[in-house]
């Protein structure tokens, strides 16, 4: 799964994924790192999906 940098917004790379308690029940909890070295950690909805460019079909 590709995630936009929320501080430059070039993609990143997942290194750690799990749950953790939250007050409404569990939380999906993502670690990334982009290309230009920034991590976080954090709630993975808040994190912006990069979507797969889509393929053109061949004539």
């Amino acid at each position: 799964m590709l995630y936009d940098c929320p501080e430059c917004g070039l993609p990143t790379t997942v290194t750690s994924q799990g749950k953790a308690a939250g007050s409404d029940g569990p939380v999906e909890v993502v670690g990334v790192r982009c290309v230009a070295d920034h991590w976080f950690l954090g709630p993975g909805d808040t994190l912006r999906r990069l979507l797969p460019m889509p393929r053109r079909s061949d004539r």
